[in-house]
């Protein structure tokens, strides 16, 4: 293996600032971005599905997030088309888009941002806030965050696949590592999630949990918000 340093946003997540969804959150002035970061914060989803646009709703005294995924191959089964997650409504950032969502009648929106414009605003916030500091934020640290969180959080792997919008329960190795202090437990905020597809179960996945200390598995269900394909405003 080489003993070159790795600079990929996994690889990053352990050198940031236990608090730095909450300072970068606190920071932002312009309602826009405050929207599109609290998106962020409350899924993980890629800013390529945030430029699409990210449905936000109040239902059924839940806050739901509906995420057209941006990966997608029908042919070879690539992604989820949908996938709608319930999230934990006491997060500020969760409280911020009710808060938002309150002053429309219909309790529900939609919010979008350019890709490339998301993440290069909050590298801007990350060198203000962290002028130091040579690891910045993007909108994917949100992404690998999530992953590495629901690791640490002993959610299953379906939960997280889903979460993530992967049609395969291998794909998640690539977002996050779950470290043995596990400083994110319990952070992601995630209630229930459930996507368009099954995901699907690869032996890949078995071969790697070998050598990954097995920890208790969260009990939430992926099928406890209905079926996706039908998430509509």
């Amino acid at each position: 293996m080489s003993d070159k340093p790795r600079h990929s946003k996994r690889y990053g997540l352990s050198k940031l600032d236990p608090q730095w969804r909450e300072k970068i959150f606190a920071s932002l002035h312009s309602q826009r971005l405050k929207l599109a970061v609290a998106v962020l914060s409350c899924s993980g989803c890629r800013p390529a599905e945030l430029e699409r646009g990210v449905i936000v709703r109040f239902h059924n005294n839940q806050l739901q997030l509906g995420i057209y995924g941006s990966k997608v191959d029908a042919q070879t089964g690539r992604g989820q088309p949908v996938r709608l997650l319930v999230v934990d409504q006491s997060r500020t950032w969760a409280q911020f888009l009710i808060s938002e969502l309150c002053r429309h009648e219909s309790r529900h929106m939609t919010i979008k941002y350019d890709a490339g414009g998301i993440s290069q605003r909050l590298r801007e916030k990350s060198r203000e806030i962290w002028p130091r500091r040579k690891t910045l934020i993007s909108g994917y640290t949100y992404r690998h965050f999530m992953g590495k969180s629901m690791k640490e959080s002993g959610e299953t792997a379906e939960k997280i696949a889903v979460t993530l919008g992967h049609a395969s329960d291998f794909s998640q190795g690539c977002y996050g590592r779950s470290g043995s202090g596990k400083r994110s437990a319990g952070q992601h905020g995630i209630l229930a999630a459930g996507a368009t597809n099954p995901v699907r179960h690869s032996p890949k996945t078995d071969r790697l949990e070998r050598f990954i200390k097995p920890v208790e598995k969260n009990a939430s269900s992926v099928e406890s918000v209905g079926n996706c394909s039908r998430f509509s405003t």
